[in-house]
């Protein structure tokens, strides 16, 4: 069955009674475009948001500088555009509050730039993501504050992870009125263990326990995705984005050696991908009985 590429993340709404959530999802690739078939699915799911990532912010020669920047093919003309900004935890380990005020101030110009190309809409809400942690809390804070006031009229809200609610004392709450949880990564997928990296909810359960305690209002995000965890014989691994259990059924190409995993026959292309005889292939994807279990967690 075809599938809309355009999503990585579905963003329930936890504002919404409990019999109706609202729906929206992340988009994260690099040329913004939506195809017929994805705006259908948009359509039949009465979508009204999406959070596009406009860039990331990395340092480059001490600098922070924007990275990855969305190309624009077309506007939207149906969904509230919400553009979210990744921004890495270097950035706050190496700014200091001048350069952290220059940085508010260029990532506001460039969002102001590029929002034009996809929205002809006020911003109403900007999102950034950083996984901060407790040595770069203040600074990070003192970033959303300096763009707050540089956005008036504006919300600004940030995404939560997983540890950051469990050790909220540790890494502090952000200045904001509002927050995406991703509930997703739960262990690292270069482990290579028989837990499903993306999403483990048994171990993300351990992390939300004190959510209902948390002192802004969360929604939150669960991911749609999938990807093979690829080894080769020197036990070096790489994730190869999109791979599902049924693009490694050709048992000509690949034999199954336990669940999810795969060892591979003979050289070939995977998604593009060269792999070699003898290489290990793990798929990792979300069930829809994961996403259920998730949403009653």
């Amino acid at each position: 069955m075809k599938k809309a590429s355009l999503i990585l993340f579905t963003v329930l709404s936890l504002y919404a009674c409990k019999e109706q959530h609202n729906i929206s999802f992340y988009f994260w690739k690099t040329t913004y475009h939506i195809s017929p078939f994805e705006q259908h699915y948009l359509d039949s799911l009465k979508v009204q948001k999406l959070y596009v990532r406009f860039f990331d912010i990395d340092i480059q020669n001490n600098k922070a500088v924007p990275v990855g920047e969305i190309n624009t093919a077309e506007k939207n003309t149906e969904q509230e555009i919400i553009p979210v900004v990744f921004i890495t935890n270097e950035v706050f380990k190496t700014l200091d509050k001048q350069g952290i005020e220059t940085l508010a101030e260029n990532t506001k110009r460039e969002i102001e730039f590029i929002y034009p190309k996809l929205s002809s809409n006020a911003i109403k809400e900007i999102q950034f993501d950083c996984d901060w942690t407790p040595s770069t809390r203040s600074k990070y804070f003192y970033f959303l504050n300096k763009i707050k006031l540089k956005l008036p009229g504006v919300s600004v809200s940030v995404t939560i992870r997983l540890h950051q609610i469990k050790d909220k004392e540790q890494t502090g709450i952000p200045p904001v009125k509002k927050g995406v949880l991703m509930y997703y990564a739960t262990s690292n997928p270069l482990n290579f263990q028989d837990k499903n990296s993306i999403l483990d909810n048994e171990l993300a359960n351990n992390y939300i326990k004190e959510l209902k305690d948390y002192p802004i209002p969360l929604n939150v995000a669960l991911p749609i995705y999938s990807w093979g965890i690829i080894e080769n014989q020197l036990g070096e691994k790489r994730l190869l984005n999109g791979i599902r259990n049924k693009d490694l059924q050709d048992t000509s190409l690949y034999i199954k050696i336990r669940p999810n995993f795969y060892r591979v026959k003979k050289d070939h292309y995977l998604n593009g991908f060269y792999v070699y005889e003898d290489f290990i292939i793990k798929a990792e994807e979300i069930s829809t009985q994961d996403l259920i279990l998730a949403k009653k967690n």
